[in-house]
């Protein structure tokens, strides 16, 4: 697969566009205060289970890092409803984050490989190519050094995908969320200021293929993948028109 190389105007578009992404999300979440009550009541928590939430007890949303979200998920299907959206703006922030430096990593790659490339050819012009065999193994060592840097930038993006799809595609399923008090606690709560933040969070970390990972693609998963992001783009706004109906029957 051919990756194209991201232009320096793009990148200062993207740096632009993600504080803006940042401010909003901030903005539509800044009035949610920590909240006391941490956990849903139910079953005896396992050790797993308290060891996650004590990652989350004390800190702000602010403190909570990638890492965190990812290995200790668990926490957040234990939140009660104002604990998860509180918490959710952390991680639509650092999951963007991570994202973005993976592609900013992946890119780099590509670059390399280019330059490479064409350093290679010019030397092979200017011996003449009598060390041909000696450029193709060279090549060779460049190229699987570059697979080894491209399998550790898919691995951080298959864990975002991975925390994307368990966590936030709960939205997915406007119906299931209407049918399973669990979801509708947590989905049906949001302000519309909050649904309009999650879904340009959406928009943007879902763009073009850099929400896949190469190995999506080479399968012709990329449908698959869009199909998922418009069913929960769909969603949300479903969940934005039942948050517009809340507001007109309050102001009765």
């Amino acid at each position: 697969m051919v990756k194209k190389v991201i232009a320096p105007e793009q990148e200062k578009y993207d740096v632009i566009y993600e504080k803006i992404l940042f401010n909003k999300i901030t903005e539509a979440f800044s009035w949610r205060e920590r909240p006391k009550a941490m956990r849903e009541l139910g079953p005896i928590m396992m050790p797993d289970d308290e060891i996650a939430l004590k990652q989350f007890l004390g800190k702000n949303w602010q403190d909570i890092t990638l890492d965190i979200y990812v290995n200790y998920d668990d926490a957040l299907f234990l939140f009660t409803p104002s604990a998860y959206a509180y918490y959710l703006p952390g991680l639509l922030i650092t999951s963007v984050k991570a994202m973005d430096i993976a592609i900013a990593e992946d890119e780099a790659i590509v670059r390399a490989e280019a330059e490479a490339e064409a350093e290679a050819k010019a030397i092979d012009i200017a011996l003449g190519r009598t060390r041909a065999k000696v450029r193709a193994k060279a090549r060779a060592m460049a190229r699987a050094e570059s697979l080894a840097k491209a399998r550790v930038i898919w691995d951080k993006k298959a864990r975002i995908k991975d925390l994307i799809d368990k966590i936030v595609f709960w939205i997915m399923d406007f119906e299931k969320i209407l049918s399973e008090s669990h979801l509708f606690e947590r989905w049906t709560t949001l302000t519309i200021e909050e649904y309009l933040a999650v879904k340009a969070w959406l928009i943007w970390i879902t763009r073009e293929d850099t929400y896949q990972d190469d190995e999506d693609i080479y399968q012709n998963d990329e449908s698959l993948c869009q199909n998922d992001v418009m069913n929960s783009l769909i969603s949300l706004d479903k969940l934005i028109d039942l948050a517009k109906q809340r507001e007109k029957w309050r102001c009765k």
